[in-house]
């Protein structure tokens, strides 16, 4: 598998597959605009012609955003009928827990993720030689993959729930010193919001490593940690945590592009 990460964060996500040392290349996620695309493949001396569909997990902007672009150039776009439905684009409809044809060779099999969307979906891509795991913008999922053996796992790790629970109590003690002062600070009420809303929709460390510990990893090769946080994620951190917890070397997506 030959791999390059355009973006990952929640500006935008982008990657690009190489499969079984072919010149077909499959796109997951298109969440940045065509031109970042366009741009970077020139940079890194891809072939664009050689991208032959796109998987795309979910409607939301940083992970579909030149979903029209990308269709007007004859890409098959695969994702969920509500995602379809949400993005208005011609595309072909996935059935879940069953494997789909998209290109010769190739088989994925979408199933439905826990996300604050409907139709989110993770991928389990597979050609006659390899097996990718691909799970972004998750809580988690709740189908039982044991019997799958990837050889590369592609997962979220938004953020560290302890640098997270820390400001959520710093901010639910301001609110509640409210009563007593008479001012309200609508960007606390704000911020709360915001950290419930991810810890509902989104992996934390420890969720990353509670998930991985429900595959076979026996097969697997590298894990890539995506969707990571720009203010509550620590990379070095979530790295070293998750390869000491199962000596598979783990590498994080930038979010302007490659990994390390």
């Amino acid at each position: 598998m030959k791999f390059d990460c355009l973006a990952s964060s929640s500006s935008g996500n982008c990657f690009i597959f190489q499969l079984d040392e072919s010149r077909t290349s499959l796109m997951v996620e298109c969440g940045i605009s065509f031109g970042e695309i366009y741009k970077y493949c020139n940079q890194q001396k891809i072939d664009f012609s050689d991208v032959k569909a796109c998987l795309i997990t979910h409607a939301h902007g940083d992970h579909c955003k030149s979903a029209k672009e990308v269709s007007r150039l004859n890409i098959p776009i695969f994702t969920s009928k509500p995602t379809l439905d949400a993005l208005n684009v011609k595309g072909n409809a996935m059935i879940l827990n069953e494997p789909n044809r998209v290109l010769d060779g190739l088989f994925v099999i979408p199933f439905a993720v826990q996300h604050d969307i409907d139709g989110a979906v993770g991928f389990l891509i597979k050609t006659k030689s390899e097996t990718i795991l691909f799970i972004n913008d998750s809580k988690g999922w709740d189908i039982n993959l044991i019997n799958f053996k990837p050889d590369y796992v592609f997962i979220e790790c938004n953020y560290d729930q302890t640098m997270v629970y820390a400001q959520l109590n710093t901010l639910k003690h301001n609110v509640e010193n409210e009563i007593f002062t008479g001012q309200v600070n609508k960007e606390d009420h704000m911020k709360i919001k915001q950290h419930e809303r991810n810890l509902k929709s989104h992996m934390s460390l420890a969720g990353c490593i509670r998930n991985l510990k429900r595959l076979n990893l026996s097969k697997c090769k590298a894990i890539f940690l995506m969707h990571l946080s720009d203010r509550y994620a620590n990379e070095y951190k979530m790295k070293l945590a998750i390869q000491n917890e199962f000596g598979i070397r783990t590498l994080a997506c930038q979010k302007k592009g490659g990994i390390k």
